[in-house]
């Protein structure tokens, strides 16, 4: 995982506010995950799950980043043992 600031920047350069508003509304897992890794879509399963969506994640995280601000510790906290390349604690 990057360090706090680095992460903050990275998502502080990728801010697109043309983004359905029903999925920017609260943190989900998905986007936690998304956030922790800095968008690293090769470790996601969202691509490999053969949705019939794309993801969004990318344009998801800066919105919820300007509107409500770092992920909740609580979620963060929850998704450690499901996450055990990276450590949480941002």
């Amino acid at each position: 995982m990057l360090p706090p600031a680095t992460v903050s920047e990275f998502w502080a350069q990728r801010l697109d506010e043309d983004v359905s508003a029903s999925i920017t509304q609260t943190w989900t897992d998905q986007a936690i995950k998304c956030y922790l890794s800095s968008a690293n879509c090769a470790g996601c399963t969202i691509p490999k799950g053969g949705y019939s969506f794309t993801c969004q994640m990318d344009k998801v995280v800066p919105v919820l980043l300007k509107t409500l601000g770092t992920p909740p510790p609580r979620q963060l906290e929850k998704l450690r043992p499901f996450m055990p390349a990276m450590k949480v604690g941002a």
